[in-house]
């Protein structure tokens, strides 16, 4: 007869498991305003006050705690990510919530998003990102050709990254509903002038 070995679960171990991932997570955003070079998994470990087999145990490698520092920014402003538009009708709401989401964020997830740091993180998602978007521009009709579709889809990547929205909310002094017009014109923009031409 074979016994099932039972699982323990216990909440104050669990507590203690979240609260060192989350000071592993902290240090390693409060070390992006010195740029992608300044966050080794030493260095981390130390701001921590961890030892390093212990970052290790939460994050098998550099990449993996680089791809969870957004996501661990956003937790601590207590709000989560935005969906992305699904449709063309949709961009102008998605700029607006995009926008609110970027306000809200706190001085430390700011700083985290304008480092080096988060370009490499960006760049490492950015598959992931243009999937995100590409029901946007399959919705539209009638179809564009592939190149049109390609080209639409980069203008629109480009102009809701956050630091097209920061330029025309905060640097170029408009309002959230402004910016979020001036997005949905540019788009549709591309769009028409898309579908007046002939396929290329």
């Amino acid at each position: 007869m074979t016994t099932r070995a039972r699982t323990y679960r216990s909440p104050l171990r669990d507590a203690q498991a979240d609260d060192t991932r989350s000071r592993i997570l902290d240090a390693a955003l409060g070390m992006t305003a010195d740029g992608f070079a300044s966050i080794s998994i030493p260095n981390v470990a130390r701001l921590a006050g961890v030892s390093i087999p212990t970052v290790y145990r939460y994050f098998k490698t550099k990449r993996d705690l680089l791809d969870e520092l957004y996501t661990h920014a956003l937790r601590r402003t207590g709000r989560s990510m935005p969906p992305p538009p699904k449709t063309i009708a949709e961009v102008r709401q998605g700029v607006i919530d995009y926008i609110g989401h970027l306000d809200s964020l706190d001085d430390l997830a700011r700083a985290a998003m304008a480092s080096a740091a988060s370009d490499e993180v960006r760049a490492a998602t950015m598959a992931r990102r243009f999937e995100a978007f590409s029901p946007v521009v399959e919705s539209i009709e009638p179809p564009l050709s592939k190149a049109d579709r390609g080209r639409v889809l980069r203008l629109l990547m480009v102009l809701t990254t956050s630091s097209s929205l920061r330029m025309l909310h905060d640097h170029l002094g408009q309002s959230v509903e402004q910016a979020a017009d001036d997005v949905d014109w540019f788009i549709k923009a591309a769009v028409a002038a898309a579908t007046r031409r002939p396929a290329r």
